[in-house]
């Protein structure tokens, strides 16, 4: 008999697995149609803000990279989407590029060292935000267009599997009262899935 624990760590490899290729279906269905009509740019940008982040939380944290490399490996995927909504869409406003300078300008910071271990540990108290963020950009956009024709109906399906899951996980740790480290990291997962190896990966140090 599987208990909570087991299905939860089991349900969490599943949708592990799935972010390696949650955005291939939608970056798939744009290279077909050539349509991104209802892709919110905006979005997408909260977004890569949001996984780099993480993927700069775990670096600075010093976890081994099986921690974060769906983090990373969704991130790739992010910036293709981007490429292809600039490809194919009608343009970018102003305030459009101002977010590609800001992403540009803060990574070339972390690089030549200007944000320190600290104010990245310090970020990630708000990555939250920027997931709900992102999500209410996304369902505006939808809803200014009422078209979507651009999206890939495969990547929505793994999206709210992956995200019903990471609920799963998250009310299953309160249940048992988990207060590691491992457990807190839940409170800051990327938007499209739950990553088991926070629970059996700690810091390389």
């Amino acid at each position: 008999m599987i208990d909570i624990e087991q299905l939860g760590n089991i349900l969490g490899v599943s949708t592990l697995a799935g972010s390696l290729i949650a955005q291939v279906p939608q970056i798939l269905q744009i290279l077909q149609s050539k349509n991104v009509t209802g892709l919110s740019f905006n979005g997408f940008s909260i977004e890569i803000f949001s996984l780099t982040i993480q993927v700069l939380y775990f670096i600075a944290q010093e976890y081994k990279f099986l921690a974060y490399a769906d983090i990373a490996v969704l991130l790739v995927q992010d910036y293709l989407i981007v490429l292809l909504i600039m490809l194919y869409g009608t343009g970018l406003s102003f305030k459009e590029y101002g977010h590609v300078v800001a992403y540009i300008a803060s990574v070339t910071s972390v690089i030549f060292g200007t944000v320190t271990k600290e104010m990245i540990v310090l970020v990630m108290q708000g990555v939250v935000f920027l997931n709900i963020i992102s999500k209410i950009t996304f369902v505006s956009s939808i809803l200014a267009t009422k078209d979507t024709s651009s999206m890939s109906p495969a990547g929505w399906v793994i999206f709210v599997y992956s995200n019903a899951v990471r609920i799963f996980c998250w009310l299953r740790d309160i249940g048992r009262h988990d207060n590691s480290d491992a457990a807190r990291s839940k409170l800051y997962l990327q938007p499209h899935h739950h990553s088991a190896y926070l629970e059996i990966q700690g810091p390389s140090k």
